[in-house]
């Protein structure tokens, strides 16, 4: 005969049968606590990822970002997925033994300084992308342009804009 099923629900009941049990919080199953162990060593690993980037970033090495990026984010929807498995035992003892909070407050700065740093290399490629049509532009097919803007050597004259209108 198979032993009886046993469900997280169960474990949790039995658990809070158990003779300490603090008012208000959730009891803890063995598969929640290997759930907030996960998640503590995978937020070490994107604040480490993130720091490998940042200073990459700041040497210089652009490269590194690309490389990081599908890692980055494979790590990251990780959490996102296991948050709410997580997201209830934030405030019990368990969480606090483990330090998560001051964990996910270094992951929380380390994202911050990232994104600013790619939003501010998205705005430079943006600006060097425009400078180089203008460049382009100014000396195309269409003629060459002073700068100001106006076509060098165009033949538009008032007479000509008169005959247009008529």
């Amino acid at each position: 005969m198979t032993p009886p099923k046993k469900f997280r629900f169960g474990e949790r009941r039995d658990s809070a049968a158990g003779p300490v049990k603090v008012p208000g919080q959730i009891a803890l199953t063995a598969e929640d606590e290997q759930n907030l162990d996960a998640y503590v060593v995978k937020i070490k690993e994107t604040v480490a990822i993130l720091r490998k980037e940042i200073n990459a970033i700041k040497g210089g090495e652009l490269d590194v970002v690309s490389n990081v990026f599908e890692e980055k984010s494979k790590i990251l929807k990780w959490l996102e997925l296991r948050t709410p498995l997580v997201e209830p035992f934030l405030h019990h003892e368990a969480a606090q033994k483990r330090n998560i909070k001051t964990h996910l407050a270094e992951l929380k700065k380390h994202i911050e300084e990232d994104g600013a740093m790619l939003s501010r290399m998205a705005v430079a490629a943006r600006t060097i992308l425009r400078e180089i049509e203008k460049i382009n532009n100014r000396n195309g097919l269409g003629g060459v342009y002073g700068k100001t803007g106006e076509k060098l050597g165009s033949a538009s004259s008032t007479k000509m804009r008169i005959d247009r209108e008529f």
